[in-house]
């Protein structure tokens, strides 16, 4: 789980060749379902930035909309299986919960075993408006940490974009694009993709 407080974990390609990528690299394909009403710009910057923070540890994405900003029909990925190398991200408009059992307002959360996470659109534009952040920036970073979570379990770091609590030090690094995984982790994100596609041609 990210929270601003923060907790425990609990289509066209948008990194490609440009991004250095050998023809034969991993993806990860990520479902986006929108039931929160995302301006499409913000949606367009979060899965732009996210491409790039996960480019940065060798993994490209696949962005697809299954709800929200969808164009023409509905993509058949949608409808399958949530199989190995697929997540599935949910934006929602709130916490479905009570925030205060957490000790801090969520921005989003990680269903490990499930391979599915959700963020939490109106505490990202309340932290994005009190950092001087676009709503799209700080949705990317969320979003970022959550599928790390999928990828990587539900442990925190104690810097970076894995840390459990983002401080205004890692605020301003996001206005500048700095705040990235650490070297372990973008050693274990690259591993992280191939394995689960590894597994899934053994079933």
């Amino acid at each position: 789980m990210l929270m601003a407080a923060l907790g425990t974990a609990c289509a066209a390609f948008a990194a490609d060749a440009r991004q250095g990528f050998p023809p034969d690299s991993q993806t990860l394909t990520v479902l986006v379902y929108d039931y929160a009403g995302v301006a499409e710009s913000s949606l367009d910057d979060m899965e732009t930035l996210s491409a790039e923070l996960l480019s940065r540890a060798g993994i490209r994405t696949h962005w697809v909309h299954c709800l929200g900003h969808q164009e023409g029909s509905r993509p058949p990925l949608c409808d399958a299986n949530l199989d190995t190398g697929r997540k599935l991200l949910r934006i929602l408009a709130t916490y479905p919960g009570d925030p205060s059992k957490l000790g801090g307002d969520p921005l989003g959360m990680a269903v490990v075993e499930n391979r599915y996470a959700s963020v939490y659109a109106s505490d990202i534009h309340k932290y994005a408006d009190r950092h001087g952040l676009p709503a799209g920036t700080l949705m990317a970073y969320a979003v970022t940490h959550e599928i790390g979570h999928l990828l990587l379990g539900r442990s925190h770091s104690p810097t970076g974009i894995m840390r459990g609590a983002w401080g205004k030090a890692d605020y301003r690094d996001m206005a500048q694009r700095w705040l990235g995984f650490g070297p372990t982790e973008r050693q274990a994100l690259r591993l992280a993709v191939p394995a689960e596609q590894r597994l899934a041609r053994l079933k």
